[in-house]
């Protein structure tokens, strides 16, 4: 991860490969929750305790029939992110090169600015060197202070579209009860280290348009594993 050294401050906080690889997970756990059986027909004779059973377990079912494609629209949403934070971080980091540049062109400037000073206290006739001087330093910190307000534009501009991710992704499955989800903390604190918008894919995934249901622990199980949680 770039320092960013001569910018003073990373404006664009933010790993594309994090960002890619938590998508890449949503497709997975969608595919492996997709593949999950439906259950099947109860016989009349197998009696109230096995059709009480099967019903519930197609209300677990149901419960997660749309959660896949929740999956799938926040893998595309953070590709697409995934994306634009590479962008982002390219043009931070040619802003953060120039603005080393600038910062020893200053420090350079500074010094030259020191010794005319020192050379004019015994020679009064090296005035216009020392104007030269403070000239050059002038434009020096001019070019840096240009830079850093470039880097500050991009700072909000990045912060801004992280917001956007994050919209789009608490958006899924709005307007519809949100069922009761499995533990998403493990996969939470992942994307939480990247991105502003990772902290909302926990949330994301569990705005689902279907009734509210409890799944059983077996289900809670697979659907943490298939997230990678813990």
């Amino acid at each position: 991860m770039a320092e960013f050294r001569g910018l003073g401050f990373d404006p664009v906080p933010g790993s594309a490969d994090a960002v890619a690889e938590a998508a890449r997970r949503c497709v997975a756990a969608a595919a492996k929750l997709g593949d999950a059986p439906t259950p099947g027909e109860i016989p009349e004779w197998a009696g109230r305790s096995a059709q009480a059973l099967a019903d519930r377990a197609g209300r677990t079912r149901a419960g997660l029939d749309a959660v896949p494609e929740a999956l799938r629209k926040a893998a595309a949403v953070l590709d697409d992110w995934a994306g634009v934070l590479a962008a982002h971080r390219r043009q931070a980091e040619d802003l953060d090169h120039r603005a080393g540049t600038a910062r020893r062109a200053v420090v350079d400037a500074q010094d030259n600015v020191e010794r005319a000073e020192t050379t004019v206290q015994f020679s009064p006739g090296a005035e216009g060197e020392l104007t030269a001087a403070r000239s050059r330093l002038t434009a020096a910190q001019r070019d840096l202070d240009r830079l850093l307000d470039q880097a500050r534009d991009l700072e909000r501009v990045h912060s801004t579209e992280a917001a956007r991710v994050a919209e789009r992704l608490r958006s899924l499955g709005d307007g519809a009860p949100l069922p009761s989800a499995p533990d998403f903390r493990g996969l939470a604190t992942q994307l939480d280290t990247f991105s502003q918008a990772g902290r909302d894919l926990g949330v994301t995934v569990a705005r689902t348009p279907v009734a509210p249901v409890t799944p059983p622990a077996g289900a809670v199980g697979a659907f943490t594993a298939a997230l990678g949680g813990r």
